[in-house]
């Protein structure tokens, strides 16, 4: 996954690069502080699936060290895993295949930034808070619709091609409280989510 992901980053910035011919060098003019968007691709892994999605965000940078987002995330297909699954009396536990998907997810982050060339290219931390919907479908079983929430956390670069327009790349690990599962389904609380996004700054 890593792999692809990576290949993913590199032909989003190929991609983008010949605008860097046409700009014009302002990075020592424009601000990156105020509004910002992104708009892009995510790939959820948990429990051995993975799931794809498109999210977007708005944000606001106080300073060159600062800022908030907000994420809303939506589901575009479902992947398949293994799980564990306990039924019966006295109680037996075996495996059983279950689909997921990650239907909907939103959060709000404090964002850090650490600007490495002035108004280009920043590295970024960011802690926040999160919830999310799940569609389970155990083989045999109806499908449950899971709620979750909780922290969110995560790391990422962005490089700006014109001191406004650019390409972000990031992961965020969603540890995931109060997962409504079906009965006798046993799966990790967690998730992980790589992205890639197109950013404006307004």
């Amino acid at each position: 996954m890593k792999l692809v992901f990576a290949a993913a980053a590199a032909a989003a910035i190929c991609a983008a690069a010949p605008a860097l011919a046409f700009a014009q060098d302002n990075t020592s003019t424009t601000s990156v502080d105020g509004a910002y968007g992104n708009l892009g691709w995510s790939h959820v892994t948990t429990n051995g699936a993975s799931t794809e999605g498109i999210q977007g965000r708005l944000g606001y940078r106080f300073m060159p060290y600062l800022g908030v987002e907000g994420e809303l995330r939506g589901g575009l297909s479902t992947g398949n895993t293994t799980v564990d699954y306990t039924s019966g009396t006295p109680p037996v536990t075996g495996t059983i295949n279950s689909d997921v998907k990650q239907t909907v997810a939103g959060a709000g982050y404090v964002v850090g930034f650490l600007p490495l060339m002035s108004n280009r290219f920043d590295l970024l931390a960011r802690v926040g808070y999160g919830w999310s919907r799940y569609d389970l479908t155990p083989a045999g079983l109806p499908t449950t619709h899971a709620d979750e929430n909780g922290i969110r956390y995560g790391v990422g670069a962005q490089y700006l091609l014109d001191g406004r327009n650019g390409i972000r790349v990031d992961w965020t690990r969603e540890h995931m409280n109060n997962f409504t599962v079906p009965a006798g389904v046993d799966i990790d609380n967690n998730a992980n989510v790589w992205g890639v996004s197109f950013v404006h700054h307004f």
